[in-house]
């Protein structure tokens, strides 16, 4: 038998014993099917094979960045999850193109003209219309009965997000509390993401690293981690 069959078989029989070990420990899990269970228990077979095989440099490697390989696994088996959508979409071009030349490059302006021209063209947004339903001190006090002095603090320590509106009056997104308290993981985000309303901006959005997962709903289920080196992934320089 050659080195590349021995190896092969090597690895199979790895998968297969790691096979059998998850698919017996995965049976008595009650909101797991047969079918899931199978999978499952073969896709941790080949992933231990695979790991198995790697050098040990590469092996630290991945130790030292589970967090991101954990991600990128979740992400990839919950994006085949996904609504099935077409390979491919049929459009129709035509068979000539006509030819056109551009203007090219306009006439250079300097910075202050340039802001000015962007003033101009610039649509206002009511801060909810981007943000989501936002709550004053009063509201949360009333409606969720969170305290003034809990939300002082939290703000002071970063663990919630406060977003001006107006020249002085803060507000904060509802949906990032959960249990009348703010979702745990906000202050790590924050100490990565330093401005609130970019910070936000990026929790409450849909992540396709993360599945398609909007970062502030894994904060509510505390999958922190996840969300922490998502977010230093984007705005981390390497």
């Amino acid at each position: 038998m050659t080195t590349r069959h021995t190896g092969q078989a090597r690895r199979s029989n790895v998968a297969s014993r790691v096979a059998t070990t998850v698919r017996d420990a995965l049976k008595s899990e009650p909101r797991l099917k047969r079918s899931a269970v199978a999978l499952s228990a073969r896709i941790a077979g080949t992933a231990a094979a695979a790991v198995a095989d790697l050098p040990e440099e590469a092996r630290a490697t991945l130790t030292r960045r589970e967090p991101e390989l954990i991600t990128r696994i979740r992400g990839l088996v919950e994006a085949f999850g996904e609504t099935a959508r077409p390979a491919h979409i049929a459009l129709d071009f035509g068979r000539e193109v006509e030819p056109r030349k551009g203007a090219g490059v306009g006439t250079v302006v300097s910075e202050a003209e340039g802001d000015a021209a962007l003033h101009e063209l610039a649509v206002a947004r009511r801060l909810e219309d981007w943000a989501g339903e936002v709550a004053g001190a009063s509201a949360l006090l009333r409606d969720y009965g969170i305290a003034r002095s809990s939300l002082h603090r939290w703000q002071q320590n970063g663990d919630v997000i406060a977003l001006l509106k107006g020249a002085k009056k803060h507000v904060f997104p509802v949906d990032q509390f959960i249990d009348s308290r703010p979702a745990k993981g906000i202050s790590d985000v924050m100490a990565i993401i330093t401005d609130p309303r970019v910070a936000w901006l990026w929790l409450s959005r849909a992540n396709p690293v993360l599945g398609g997962r909007k970062p502030i709903d894994l904060l509510k289920r505390d999958r922190v981690s996840e969300v922490v080196e998502a977010a230093r992934d984007y705005f981390t320089q390497p």
